[in-house]
């Protein structure tokens, strides 16, 4: 694999050993029930869901942003909408994903009041962004016969080639759902546009 390859896989082994360091001292940490660790990773990958719609709508779908970076948010995010099918702006890259995990984790702190709850919440968000990655992936690259890996395919790109202000979930449109981008339609066509 070249050393491009390689880049692209930075965001999963950086995320895979801090979630490795997190269990380590959580494990070594104060005791927590198994059950309280349960509903925090699932309430942590559930929501992904949210995040991944905020940062899609509102960070890289507004043409002026008064935040610092935004440029470079919205300019990677259109260079994969003028070119799907491109591996260079497919995966999130670390300088994307670091400041919206770190301020997760920051805000999980906070609202939970420990760290190690913030970190078993943000456990579940990482399993979340993996399995974003790997439904992009699949939905510019791949082929599935499981209907609903079919149907998140078709819907994400019918955002891209259709509706570019409308369906921002990838790994559901529940949120869209919920806030209204949600564009039913026909999806005739779009699945040979790849």
């Amino acid at each position: 694999m070249s050393i491009k390859g390689w880049k692209k896989l930075a965001p999963f082994c950086f995320y895979a050993v801090v979630i490795a360091l997190l269990l380590i001292t959580a494990v070594r940490g104060p005791a927590m029930s198994k059950s309280r660790i349960v509903i925090l990773v699932v309430c942590g990958f559930l929501s992904w869901g949210l995040v991944e719609y905020v940062v899609h709508r509102f960070a890289f779908h507004l043409e002026t942003l008064p935040v610092f970076g935004s440029n470079f948010l919205n300019a990677s995010h259109l260079a994969h909408h003028e070119d799907p099918k491109a591996m260079n702006d497919l995966f999130a890259n670390l300088k994307m994903s670091v400041p919206v995990a770190t301020a997760y984790w920051l805000l999980a702190w906070e609202v939970l009041g420990t760290w190690l709850a913030a970190s078993y919440l943000f456990m579940g968000l990482v399993v979340g962004y993996f399995c974003y990655e790997w439904l992009h992936f699949q939905a510019h690259h791949g082929r599935s016969r499981l209907p609903l890996l079919r149907y998140l395919r078709k819907y994400h790109l019918l955002h891209h080639y259709r509706t570019p202000d409308r369906r921002f979930g990838v790994t559901s449109p529940v949120f869209d759902l919920l806030f209204g981008t949600f564009a039913p339609g026909k999806s005739r066509g779009v699945s040979h546009a790849r």
